[in-house]
């Protein structure tokens, strides 16, 4: 199951491929932890490494991207909780968005790539209805303490 931000121009992009959850059970803190393979395509460079990501921050990600559907000026974003990327993107009011992306091969310690690329509204319907696929694939389980 993936999930794709793309440049409309360019081949830039940041794929993420879920592989499935990193460990079984309810708890909110284990539970929700998935395994994933982030490609990054951005000009001449490319590059991927493998992530640990949390459920709720596909969740937040879903949420902000179904919002610029409607508010071409909005803002989505998916940020880590390891750090290791992250999408800010921005809308302009007028149907084009910019992502201002961060990747880092190894949380905390990695090597860094930053870049960005822009891409139009007509992206926001496929990329939220992958989202929400994977969150129905990958619910959210159990709650913090």
């Amino acid at each position: 199951m993936q999930v794709n931000v793309r440049a409309d121009e360019g081949g830039s992009e940041v794929s993420i491929d879920v592989r499935g959850r990193e460990h079984g059970g309810e708890d909110y803190w284990d539970g929700n932890w998935l395994q994933t393979r982030v490609s990054v395509r951005a000009g001449a460079f490319r590059g991927a490494f493998d992530a640990s990501l949390r459920v709720e921050e596909f969740i937040r990600m879903w949420n902000g991207v179904r919002v610029c559907m409607t508010a071409l000026d909005g803002t989505f974003v998916f940020e880590t909780m390891e750090e290791q990327l992250s999408i800010v993107a921005k809308g302009n009011g007028i149907g084009r968005f910019t992502a201002e992306c961060v990747a880092q091969d190894a949380a905390g310690v990695g090597n860094e790539l930053t870049f960005e690329f822009s891409f139009d509204q007509i992206q926001l319907a496929p990329l939220a209805t992958e989202l929400e696929k994977l969150i129905k694939t990958y619910p959210l389980v159990g709650k913090p303490r």
